[in-house]
């Protein structure tokens, strides 16, 4: 079991951190751009800076991880790979993000706890067509069957744990009633651009930890998705 914790820590700083505050620095730039939250422009820009910073923090854990250590069974060029199908697949997740918030807090009816458990199903979702996709049209991943679609589903309820504490950051929704992430990770107005940004990382993190954790103490040895060989961070195989 402790081992499936090690490598919960190494996804969180290598994958999970930078996906939200990737997608967080995204959304400036978006905004600067002049790109409404409701955009589908807003949405493509952030997708992309979710899943950038995704594949470049993969490869670049795993690339300082052998230099510091020497491990010469890391190999750089199966990491990069791995880094660009689980980016491809934060892209999607990150993408969904903004339009799936926004569509569930349009009649402002829905409180805090339903709007981040539907964020988590539906980004969550999102992150798992990418990774049956990425592993469809990309050469170097094992292609698609019973085992990895377990493995790949597991995965992806994490990642959507991710995505639904991001929903945290988002303090203007009901004034920020019922949201209480809010003194830990919530974005406030006077929050320089720097503090939002780790703060939107934190999230992630934070999300993806809390529902890891569930299924690091409840499920079969050999059954979760840190337990075979082929794991994201093993592999050609993040999120928030």
């Amino acid at each position: 079991m402790l081992s499936r914790f090690v490598t919960m820590a190494e996804v969180t700083v290598s994958k999970i951190f930078p996906a939200g505050a990737g997608w967080q620095a995204a959304s400036i730039v978006a905004d600067g751009m002049g790109h409404a939250a409701d955009s589908a422009t807003f949405a493509a820009i952030t997708g992309v800076g979710d899943g950038v910073a995704v594949t470049l923090g993969h490869t670049g854990y795993f690339a300082l991880k052998k230099a510091a250590t020497g491990d010469a069974s890391i190999k750089l060029g199966e990491q990069a790979g791995l880094g660009v199908w689980l980016g491809a697949a934060a892209t999607c997740s990150g993408g969904a993000w903004q339009p799936v918030v926004n569509a569930l807090q349009a009649s402002e009816k829905l409180p805090f706890e339903a709007v981040a458990a539907s964020t988590a199903l539906l980004c969550g979702g999102a992150f798992f067509t990418g990774l049956r996709v990425g592993r469809a049209v990309m050469p170097w991943m094992p292609g698609n069957d019973n085992g990895n679609f377990s493995t790949d589903a597991y995965l992806s309820m994490a990642i959507g744990g991710a995505s639904s504490f991001f929903v945290g950051t988002d303090v203007a929704y009901l004034g920020g009633e019922g949201n209480f992430l809010r003194p830990v990770v919530g974005v406030e107005d006077f929050d320089s651009d720097g503090l939002g940004i780790v703060k939107a990382g934190a999230s992630t993190a934070l999300g993806f930890c809390a529902f890891q954790s569930v299924q690091n103490v409840t499920y079969k040895q050999d059954t979760a998705w840190l337990d075979p060989t082929e794991t994201p961070t093993e592999t050609p195989t993040t999120a928030t």
